[in-house]
């Protein structure tokens, strides 16, 4: 009875990850099939230069504001037409950081509005929001404080509004801190991937992408045709992209022109910064996706709406998968030449080839040679498995996003090595929740482990070495997040 109902539960683990893996090798076809059309051409803006807002949200962020405020000046810009709303939220030091740059340079503060409210309502979306009722402008560009704009930002994405209907102009993200640890290599492909690939995929088959939630433009009608900016996820960006796009809005995206930005060091700000993208993914999808499969947009933009939306369920299956892994190797191992035997590794093959794939063709297009595919192929077990522990975290934020609404929007850390720590996990819910997710990565390491060393006893070298590169993942998660959330423990003690 059991036996039956560990295959019948990994089957079905498997079948759903290969629904998962297949939608990859159809973003890859229609990446490839966008990427051979002709670009269109950019048609002049006729109407002279239009007004422009340039709005920064933050939340205690002093290691990263002063380049910030360095770069959104130096934008090029009619002077007055622009204007710069520093949005500040902070309770650290940052207000005075910014007063005393503010200050020390005069004649580039000109159109620099600091803005400060009284609470932190409605977090990012609320800064948002509020900012928006102090301008006038009939373009808003949003950049985070890590970003790190060139000079002619405005004047590459502007010109494509000359559509009256284009309602965002989106760029992509590049990673000034990419190679500084293995960490942030990791983060920079899985990224890449959706930069690269699945945005342009989306964009250029004329199907619903996102905002991004910074380094991009949003025509002021547009935004508040949609309803405006929404606390009632944590992916306000998400959210209004997809009720705007409803709304018969155009989005641009621009895969040729980057912004740099900052990856997070640490690993339990990275597991934050995924948390909240997950969580509030499924939020959106619970508050949209009824109304998108009601409408009368065609069947393709309905199912991809559907893909996009619904990608955060592959980490249940993932995290299914992890656990019935062992078990199931064990009871098929006394019928090594059976049914079960075999339909796992060629699922496993699909699944692995697939997002292999995905990653490499990311990398392809940065660099314009394979030779660097081919080293990221090399290592692609342990990326893979790195992956696949950081489903774990998803999972939960998965199941927190179907039972809940709005929620504390968390910010990632920024400044390098010198944010580690953050005060992510001082607050002792978030505490609490990084340290039991912490427990469970340990236990399915060390389960995978103990399957490694029965199968290598077992004189099964193949599936021992399996198990033992899938617990490095798991263990190394798990050690990778320990220390910090000891040091935050202590810090409350």
């Amino acid at each position: 009875m059991v036996h039956n109902v560990v295959l019948a539960l990994y089957s079905l683990t498997l079948a759903g990850l290969a629904c998962f893996a297949l939608h990859r090798v159809k973003m890859l076809w229609m990446y490839l099939r966008a990427a051979r059309r002709p670009q269109p051409d950019l048609t002049p803006m006729t109407n002279g230069f239009p007004r422009v807002c340039v709005q920064c949200p933050l939340f205690n962020e002093s290691l990263v504001v002063e380049a910030l405020l360095e770069k959104v000046t130096a934008l090029r810009w009619p002077a007055h037409l622009l204007d710069i709303q520093i949005l500040d939220d902070s309770t650290d030091e940052t207000p005075a950081i910014i007063e005393r740059w503010l200050r020390e340079h005069p004649k580039r503060a000109v159109n620099v509005h600091h803005i400060r409210r009284e609470k932190r309502e409605g977090y990012k979306a609320g800064a948002l929001a509020h900012g928006q009722t102090q301008t006038r402008a009939e373009f808003l560009a949003v950049f985070d404080a890590d970003f790190e704009p060139e000079p002619d930002f405005l004047e590459v994405l502007i010109p494509h509004f000359a559509n009256p209907r284009v309602g965002v102009v989106q760029a992509r993200w590049e990673f000034a801190n990419r190679h500084a640890s293995l960490l942030t290599r990791f983060q920079g492909i899985f990224l890449d991937a959706h930069f690269i690939v699945e945005q342009a995929a989306r964009s250029g088959n004329d199907l619903f992408f996102n905002f991004n939630g910074t380094a991009g433009i949003w025509r002021r009608a547009a935004l508040i045709d949609a309803g405006g900016w929404s606390a009632d996820t944590v992916t306000e960006d998400l959210d209004a992209s997809y009720r705007a796009q409803r709304r018969g809005w155009k989005f641009v995206y621009l895969e040729h022109y980057t912004v740099p930005s900052e990856l997070p060091e640490n690993l339990i700000a990275f597991k934050s910064q995924q948390h909240r993208w997950t969580k509030g993914g499924m939020q959106v999808a619970r508050k949209q996706l009824r109304d998108i499969l009601r409408s009368d947009f065609p069947g393709r933009v309905k199912r991809e709406a559907v893909a996009h939306l619904g990608v955060g369920f592959i980490h249940p299956l993932l995290v299914t998968f992890s656990i019935l892994f062992v078990p199931y190797l064990y009871l098929v191992a006394a019928e090594p030449t059976g049914f079960w035997y075999f339909i796992n590794p060629l699922s496993v093959l699909l699944m692995a080839g697939a997002t292999v794939t995905f990653y490499i063709t990311g990398q392809y297009f940065l660099r314009k040679q394979w030779s660097e595919g081919i080293l990221m192929l090399t290592c692609s077990p342990l990326l893979l498995a790195f992956g696949l522990a950081m489903s774990v975290t998803c999972c939960v934020a998965v199941i927190e996003g179907m039972l809940t609404t709005g929620g504390e929007f968390v910010r990632t850390p920024k400044g390098g090595s010198a944010a580690v720590g953050g005060g992510l996990v001082t607050r002792r819910r978030s505490r609490t929740m990084f340290t039991a997710i912490t427990v469970i990565e340990l236990a399915i390491g060390l389960v995978m482990l103990g399957g490694a060393v029965y199968f290598q006893r077992n004189e099964m070298l193949a599936v021992a070495l399996v198990l033992v590169v899938k617990a490095v993942g798991f263990l190394g998660v798990a050690a990778l997040s320990t220390p910090d959330l000891l040091a935050r423990f202590g810090a409350r003690v």
